[in-house]
Protein backbone atom coordinates (compact mmCIF):
# COMPACT_ATOMS: atom_id res chain seq x y z
CA UNK A 1 0.00 0.00 0.00
CA UNK A 2 3.03 2.43 1.00
CA UNK A 3 4.63 2.02 -2.30
CA UNK A 4 1.65 2.54 -4.85
CA UNK A 5 1.36 5.78 -2.47
CA UNK A 6 4.84 6.66 -3.15
CA UNK A 7 4.27 5.79 -6.61
CA UNK A 8 1.30 8.17 -7.00
CA UNK A 9 2.69 10.92 -5.12
CA UNK A 10 6.24 10.73 -7.37
CA UNK A 11 3.51 10.39 -10.24
CA UNK A 12 1.71 14.07 -9.10
CA UNK A 13 5.46 15.65 -9.00
CA UNK A 14 6.07 15.00 -12.76
CA UNK A 15 2.65 15.86 -13.48
CA UNK A 16 2.64 18.99 -11.61
CA UNK A 17 5.68 20.51 -11.90
CA UNK A 18 7.41 22.40 -9.22
CA UNK A 19 6.38 26.11 -10.82
CA UNK A 20 2.79 25.27 -9.91
CA UNK A 21 0.87 25.11 -6.86
CA UNK A 22 -0.73 21.80 -5.90
CA UNK A 23 -3.80 21.46 -3.78
CA UNK A 24 -3.86 20.89 -0.55
CA UNK A 25 -2.87 17.79 1.33
CA UNK A 26 -4.81 14.74 1.57
CA UNK A 27 -5.37 13.16 4.79
CA UNK A 28 -3.20 9.87 4.06
CA UNK A 29 -1.09 12.53 2.72
CA UNK A 30 -0.48 14.74 6.21
CA UNK A 31 -0.44 11.76 7.87
CA UNK A 32 2.32 10.44 6.61
CA UNK A 33 4.43 13.96 5.95
CA UNK A 34 3.96 14.38 9.82
CA UNK A 35 5.47 11.46 10.61
CA UNK A 36 8.13 12.11 8.73
CA UNK A 37 8.35 15.48 9.92
CA UNK A 38 8.56 14.21 14.06
CA UNK A 39 11.13 12.03 12.66
CA UNK A 40 13.44 14.53 11.31
CA UNK A 41 12.89 17.65 11.43
CA UNK A 42 10.75 18.12 15.01
CA UNK A 43 14.32 18.24 16.98
CA UNK A 44 15.38 22.08 14.99
CA UNK A 45 11.99 23.07 14.13
CA UNK A 46 9.57 21.80 17.40
CA UNK A 47 6.88 19.06 16.96
CA UNK A 48 4.76 22.14 16.58
CA UNK A 49 6.81 23.27 13.85
CA UNK A 50 7.88 26.60 15.71
CA UNK A 51 11.31 26.77 15.41
CA UNK A 52 11.62 25.41 18.95
CA UNK A 53 12.75 21.92 19.10
CA UNK A 54 15.20 20.57 21.51
CA UNK A 55 18.32 21.57 19.71
CA UNK A 56 17.05 25.02 18.36
CA UNK A 57 19.26 26.72 21.25
CA UNK A 58 22.15 25.78 19.89
CA UNK A 59 21.89 27.60 16.70
CA UNK A 60 23.47 31.10 16.06
CA UNK A 61 19.80 31.83 13.82
CA UNK A 62 16.61 30.45 15.20
CA UNK A 63 14.96 27.78 13.22
CA UNK A 64 12.44 29.52 10.71
CA UNK A 65 8.44 28.80 12.62
CA UNK A 66 7.58 26.96 9.85
CA UNK A 67 3.57 27.88 10.47
CA UNK A 68 3.79 31.04 9.00
CA UNK A 69 5.44 30.76 5.08
CA UNK A 70 2.36 31.49 3.81
CA UNK A 71 1.83 34.52 6.00
CA UNK A 72 5.33 35.73 5.22
CA UNK A 73 4.30 35.24 1.51
CA UNK A 74 1.36 37.29 0.93
CA UNK A 75 -1.28 34.57 2.06
CA UNK A 76 0.13 31.69 -1.00
CA UNK A 77 2.52 28.89 0.26
CA UNK A 78 5.59 28.88 -1.59
CA UNK A 79 5.95 25.67 -2.50
CA UNK A 80 8.54 25.30 -4.87
CA UNK A 81 11.14 26.47 -2.01
CA UNK A 82 9.74 24.79 0.66
CA UNK A 83 9.84 21.47 -1.73
CA UNK A 84 13.59 23.08 -2.46
CA UNK A 85 14.80 23.94 0.94
CA UNK A 86 13.90 20.16 2.07
CA UNK A 87 15.70 18.11 -1.37
CA UNK A 88 18.62 20.54 -0.67
CA UNK A 89 18.96 22.67 -3.70
CA UNK A 90 17.60 25.71 -1.73
CA UNK A 91 20.71 26.94 0.95
CA UNK A 92 19.87 27.35 4.37
CA UNK A 93 22.45 27.82 6.55
CA UNK A 94 21.36 25.94 9.78
CA UNK A 95 21.18 22.63 7.42
CA UNK A 96 24.70 23.14 6.12
CA UNK A 97 25.67 23.25 2.60
CA UNK A 98 23.56 21.92 -0.38
CA UNK A 99 26.20 19.17 -1.79
CA UNK A 100 25.75 18.19 2.00
CA UNK A 101 22.95 18.97 4.23
CA UNK A 102 22.81 17.61 7.99
CA UNK A 103 20.20 15.14 6.58
CA UNK A 104 20.79 15.04 3.09
CA UNK A 105 21.15 11.02 2.46
CA UNK A 106 18.67 10.11 4.95
CA UNK A 107 15.76 9.42 2.57
CA UNK A 108 17.91 8.09 -0.07
CA UNK A 109 19.75 5.37 2.22
CA UNK A 110 15.97 4.53 3.38
CA UNK A 111 15.12 4.06 0.05
CA UNK A 112 18.12 1.98 -1.19
CA UNK A 113 18.31 -1.35 -2.72
CA UNK A 114 18.14 -3.20 0.44
CA UNK A 115 14.64 -1.90 0.96
CA UNK A 116 12.12 -3.72 -1.93
CA UNK A 117 9.42 -1.36 -3.60
CA UNK A 118 8.29 -3.03 -6.92
CA UNK A 119 8.38 -0.40 -10.00
CA UNK A 120 9.65 2.45 -7.73
CA UNK A 121 12.97 3.74 -8.04
CA UNK A 122 14.84 5.17 -4.92
CA UNK A 123 14.77 8.73 -6.63
CA UNK A 124 10.96 8.51 -6.88
CA UNK A 125 10.62 7.60 -3.09
CA UNK A 126 12.67 10.39 -2.02
CA UNK A 127 10.43 12.92 -4.24
CA UNK A 128 7.57 10.75 -2.34
CA UNK A 129 8.86 11.37 0.55
CA UNK A 130 9.70 14.77 0.12
CA UNK A 131 6.13 15.86 -1.11
CA UNK A 132 4.04 14.60 1.67
CA UNK A 133 6.30 16.95 4.05
CA UNK A 134 5.83 19.58 2.01
CA UNK A 135 2.10 18.70 1.84
CA UNK A 136 2.10 18.29 5.75
CA UNK A 137 3.32 21.87 6.33
CA UNK A 138 1.12 23.17 4.27
CA UNK A 139 -1.70 21.90 6.51
CA UNK A 140 -0.28 23.79 9.69
CA UNK A 141 0.03 27.12 7.89
CA UNK A 142 -1.89 30.31 10.25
Amino acid sequence: MKSVFLKLVAGSFVLIGLSTVPAVAQPEEAMFGKALFVENCAACHGADGMGSGPVSALFAEQPRDLRVLSKKNNGIFPFSEVYQSINGRREIAGHGTTDMPVWGDLFMVDAGPSTFHPGVNAEEIVQGRILSLVYYLQTIQE
